[in-house]
């Protein structure tokens, strides 16, 4: 238990802040996690190996990869090639049972676009969306709302900040030690922007049910070395879909290389993460645990290490 003495900033000692100011701060950052998981569930009814490769593509990867994989069975398919200046061109007839996006990008294709242009043209876009509130409707993509949800806990990180600068200011202004306040200042500083900023795109649902297909397909990966000429354009997006345009490079690599086609990595594969997933480092054994030199027995007592 700490006492208050004379001279102390606010008339609180500075571990009995410190110990409070970390309390807050963890337990906002626990209750954070717990309301983004909620949040973020989605449906586990929803079979996600029923998905079509851009669907899957737009859940491991976004936007960009669901176009890229739907370039990749159109080219698979022969619908598409490269031109000059990294354009594309019609070079076959549009296969049937393609999706709206696969007909956006082929109609894009006879404008002689750019690959890289292709998630700004419009048709291509509302293809996109389309898609994307379809994935969000089954419970399997995160909708806007629910994400603007989850960063509403920015707001209480961020009067955490605020109330760490208050007292650093005025601990300084009183001629006190603030080290250890700037350190757990830093932390709440670092959490409030992780939760202003982390961005998820699957659901918790979706995100096993995508472990399970990558595992169904893991022949597909580049570093298989498959044949994608052997499982058709289907398998190529899928490829694409599953383990980013890395397939597209060991499908096609003059195609790939010729359109400009921007490398990009599937979540889920080695050297990917989980781009919804959060990790703090505080640990009972850390240095703002009760039992370090932040506690009462340590070497920063009589207001020291708190402002």
């Amino acid at each position: 238990m700490y006492l208050a003495a004379q001279g102390d900033t606010w008339g609180i000692p500075g571990p009995a802040f410190l110990v409070l100011y970390l309390t807050v701060t963890i337990a906002v950052m626990i209750l954070a996690a717990i309301h983004r998981r909620i949040l973020f569930a989605g449906d586990r009814r929803v079979a996600v190996d029923r998905l079509g490769p851009q669907q899957i593509a737009y859940l491991t990867g976004g936007e960009h990869l669901a176009v890229y994989a739907a370039l990749g069975g159109l080219r698979a398919a022969g619908a598409i090639a490269g031109g000059t200046g990294k354009t594309l061109y019609q070079s076959g007839p549009l296969p049937a049972g393609v999706t709206p996006l696969d007909n956006a990008i082929y109609n894009a294709a006879g404008r002689q676009i750019r690959a890289r242009e292709l998630t700004g043209d419009q048709w291509v876009v509302a293809a996109v969306r389309q898609l994307r509130e379809g994935l969000e409707a089954q419970g399997l993509a995160v909708t806007p709302a629910r994400l603007k949800a989850a960063r509403m806990w920015a707001v209480a990180g961020a009067a955490l900040v605020l109330l760490g600068v208050g007292r650093l200011v005025d601990g300084v202004q009183n001629d006190k030690p603030v080290g250890f306040l700037v350190v757990a200042l830093a932390v709440a500083a670092f959490a409030t922007i992780r939760l202003l900023t982390r961005k998820r795109r699957a659901t918790h649902a979706a995100d096993k049910g995508l472990r399970a297909v990558r595992t169904q397909y893991a022949y597909l990966a580049p570093s298989q070395a498959p044949s994608y000429a052997t499982y058709g354009a289907t398998g190529a997006a899928m490829g694409v879909a599953l383990y980013g345009t890395a397939a597209l490079y060991t499908m096609d690599p003059a195609f790939a290389a010729g359109a400009g086609i921007q490398r990009i990595q599937a979540a889920g594969t080695p050297s990917g993460g989980d781009s919804g997933s959060t990790s703090y480092s505080c640990s009972s054994g850390s240095s703002c645990s009760s039992g370090s030199s932040c506690g009462g027995g340590g070497g920063c007592g009589g207001g020291g290490c708190g402002g």
